[in-house]
């Protein structure tokens, strides 16, 4: 009989490549799990937190993006900004994504972190509006390392930021969008360019 973890471990790597399949479509997204999955694994270093849980919270990374397998080709390759209803549809996508991931007895925890990593420490994200403490830690992580993988890659509608304007964002959104102990370490390894081109 295979152990739990060879069979999350084949569960994980199917679903990492129907993620790998997915921002294939979109030249702008590719590979922005994988980064997401790095700088999620290097900002969990400076934490005081097991291996285990370590590992779960890199899974989810990697999978974090899942539900967007529901987002038409129409909105998800859109060359512009989204309107309000679009951004609602995308915002949907971490339900979707738990939906998937729910009879998956294995990646219970990372399907958690997944469904929340839209929340804000001030309580006005999605799709819960949970804040503070209420955010599954794994979550708080992934909405950092996707916000700065965002800003510093080009899309379709924009270049990639400077460095510089992530810091400011980081350090603005600080206790409002973001764990204000993680966006400040962040901002922190970022100043070393530590964060830069993260794919491990």
């Amino acid at each position: 009989m295979p152990s739990d973890y060879s069979n999350k471990a084949d569960v994980n790597e199917a679903l990492s490549a129907l993620v790998a399949a997915l921002e294939a479509r979109d030249l702008y997204s590719k590979d922005h799990s994988i980064r997401v999955a790095g700088i999620v694994k290097h900002l969990i270093s400076r934490f005081k937190i097991d291996d285990e849980q370590k590992q779960i919270i890199y899974n989810a990374a990697l999978l974090h993006d899942i539900g967007m397998v529901s987002i038409p080709d129409a909105i998800l390759l859109k060359n512009g900004r989204l309107t309000p209803e679009e951004r609602k549809l995308i915002q949907r996508a971490p339900e979707v994504a738990a939906t998937i991931l729910a009879s998956i007895k294995s990646l219970k925890e990372e399907r958690e972190i997944i469904l929340h990593h839209g929340e804000r420490w001030d309580g006005d994200g999605y799709p819960d509006k949970l804040k503070r403490d209420q955010i599954p830690v794994g979550s708080r992580f992934i909405a950092v390392a996707k916000a700065i993988d965002a800003m510093t890659k080009n899309r379709s509608y924009r270049r990639a930021r400077p460095i510089s304007y992530c810091l400011e964002q980081l350090k603005e959104n600080a206790g409002t969008q973001f764990d204000p102990r993680i966006a400040e370490i962040a901002a922190s390894i970022l100043c070393k360019g530590a964060l830069s081109n993260k794919g491990d």
